[in-house]
């Protein structure tokens, strides 16, 4: 009779514990097939972009996956993508919104240029004489073979460089050339007038100057030939009459 009870009560167990592991099985099994990503939706870039986007990014899981992972794939297989919106809609949908940088300045290297964007991020390498605007050149030599697509010039000066030719874009003034020929001084030329920007001092305080300094020559309607922003107070140099 003890055998009986015994077995009665083991196999009630038993099989309790199967059903239970049948059960866990199988939900963890919808759960895993159910959040996945299965439909990608893009916003911007191309067609091909859109195609190639969707079948690296298919089948990863929408619980686990983090915006930085999806970053990071992105990125590997488009190093100049940009993801400026990320949204999981659940149980198995991406939505991303994306654009590609585009250049703002040509760096002179030993074989041609690198296409830079706003950060310095190289877009493009040329090996060619020509020479696109605006074109920066930099008192070291830039080994072409060095850089690739997708890779950051890690020099403060360039970067200080791209930034400057951005506010004069903001400002209404295209930089022509950049010219980094010192360790201090980089001068960019607009078709207007040239503007001889420092290392050294604080960009936020040049900013705030230039943008003072262009304000009056509009309301004025004044010509200038070359702005100084190296030193204390900035010196303005007019045309010779």
């Amino acid at each position: 009779m003890l055998h009986k009870h015994l077995f009665k009560k083991y196999f009630v167990t038993s099989l309790l514990f199967l059903a239970g592991l049948v059960i866990g099985f199988s939900a963890i099994s919808y759960v895993n097939t159910t959040f996945r990503i299965q439909h990608v939706e893009v916003f911007g870039g191309t067609t091909v972009e859109h195609k190639t986007l969707s079948t690296i990014l298919k089948n990863l899981s929408t619980l686990t996956t983090q915006v930085s992972e999806i970053r990071q794939i992105v990125t590997a297989r488009f190093p100049t993508m940009r993801i400026t919106r990320s949204e999981i809609r659940y149980p198995n949908t991406l939505i991303l919104t994306i654009e590609n940088e585009k250049p703002l300045a040509f760096l002179r290297t030993d074989y041609g240029y690198l296409s830079l964007s706003k950060g310095g991020t190289v877009l493009k390498k040329e090996r060619t004489t020509d020479t696109p605007h605006p074109f920066i050149s930099f008192y070291q030599t830039i080994h072409h073979g060095e850089y690739q697509v997708g890779q950051r010039i890690r020099f403060a000066a360039i970067e200080r460089a791209l930034l400057f030719v951005s506010l004069l874009a903001d400002e209404g003034y295209q930089t022509e050339t950049v010219a980094i020929d010192s360790v201090d001084m980089i001068a960019c030329k607009t078709k207007g007038f040239e503007v001889a920007f420092s290392q050294s001092r604080g960009i936020d305080l040049q900013s705030h100057e230039l943008r003072q300094i262009i304000r009056q020559l509009k309301v004025g309607a004044l010509k200038v030939e070359r702005l100084d922003l190296r030193f204390d107070k900035p010196v303005v140099q007019f045309p010779k009459k």
